[in-house]
């Protein structure tokens, strides 16, 4: 009996923990997000989750940076030659 006792107290402390690790990284990207909102990033939330995944999987931080303003470049450039 002490055992399933224990059990349901370990998972129980599990489900907070992983309740406590969403709110901590809800309110990280939150952060980010107004920080990049301040440096007129433009990067809407979705894509500051997707980077910040890449970076919590090894991709280069530098690397990526290179990677998003060059697109942002390549984005431009097409916008231009499209208009007219």
């Amino acid at each position: 009996m002490q055992q399933n006792i224990n059990g349901s107290n370990i998972k129980s402390q599990m489900r907070v923990s992983s309740m406590s690790e969403k709110e901590e990284a809800q309110e990280t990207l939150e952060i980010i997000q107004e920080m990049s909102q301040i440096l007129n990033c433009g990067l809407d939330r979705q894509q500051l989750a997707i980077l910040i995944s890449m970076i919590d999987n090894g991709v280069n931080p530098e690397a990526l940076s290179l990677v998003v303003n060059e697109m942002k470049t390549e984005l431009n450039t097409y916008k231009k030659i499209h208009k007219q």
